[in-house]
């Protein structure tokens, strides 16, 4: 199941909802609790641009490095084949584009994502699951 970029981002933040389920997420894959988990390389760059819009310019390396530094979690690539169907899925349900390249992947590998973006839900054959909702079952 894919991790969106909100798991990332909410760690992030000084303050989230999110955090508390976020970091229990990520420590239990990198503790191989949780398989077949992985994240596509738009979310790091849905990061950079989040800390960019934020001014946090100086935060980028160091907060790039240590998300590939997690263990235990598949970096999913944009290929040819993403880009194709996150394209028809911006213009079937008006998708922003990291949104778009997440749901491809989803779609492409096991059809599931972990979010709190309702958008996921509208989009055909997806199966989204909350962090918080996740995050109890571990």
């Amino acid at each position: 199941m894919l991790l969106d970029s909100d798991i990332f981002i909410a760690i992030i933040k000084e303050e989230d909802r999110l955090k508390q389920h976020s970091l229990k997420i990520l420590k239990a894959v990198e503790k191989r609790k949780l398989k077949n988990v992985y994240a596509s390389v738009a979310s790091v760059q849905e990061i950079i641009f989040w800390l960019l819009n934020r001014n946090f310019r100086d935060k980028i390396l160091l907060t790039v490095s240590r998300i590939f530094e997690l263990k235990n979690l598949e970096w999913i690539p944009l290929t040819k084949e993403i880009f194709l169907t996150a394209s028809a899925l911006i213009e079937e349900y008006n998708l922003g584009s990291f949104d778009a390249y997440l749901a491809a992947t989803a779609l492409l590998k096991d059809r599931m994502i972990v979010s709190s973006d309702h958008i996921y839900d509208r989009i055909k054959g997806m199966k989204r699951i909350s962090p918080e909702e996740f995050a109890k079952r571990l």
